[in-house]
Parts: structure tokens; C-alpha cells; sequence
């Protein structure tokens, strides 16, 4: 049985999947101060922030805006 999420659960998820990408991004920017940082564990972290944001936007898209076609 497939039950469709509410909008409200939606934007939930949403908040969840970009507040984890931000704290990422957080980490990721302290990681690279580090002299000793990698370029491959950058890189990763880079990838991981990018499909966190890009999975808040297709849970839940915003609002066109008036004047937009959607």
C-alpha cells in the first residue's frame, strides 16, 4: 500500500535533508582550513552537500512564484 506524503511532512523532510547538508557544509569548511586536508575527502563532502539540497528540492520544490510557469 503506497500512502502519499502531506505537504507538511513533506517540508519536514525537506528542512531535515538541508539542515544536514548545512552542517555538512559547515564541517566541510573547517575541514578544508586544515593544511592537511584531502582533496578526495573534500570532494566527497562537496558531492554529499550537493544531492542533500538537491533531495530537499525534489521532496519538496517551492512554490512557483506569481508570474512563473511552472
Amino acid at each position: 500500500m503506497i500512502v502519499e506524503l502531506t505537504r507538511s511532512e513533506r517540508e519536514q523532510i525537506s528542512e531535515i535533508l538541508r539542515r544536514r547538508a548545512n552542517e555538512i557544509a559547515g564541517f566541510n569548511d573547517e575541514y578544508r582550513r586544515d593544511e592537511k586536508h584531502y582533496g578526495s575527502v573534500e570532494f566527497a563532502l562537496s558531492r554529499e552537500i550537493q544531492r542533500l539540497r538537491r533531495l530537499s528540492e525534489r521532496v519538496c520544490p517551492p512554490d512557483p512564484e506569481d508570474g512563473e510557469d511552472e
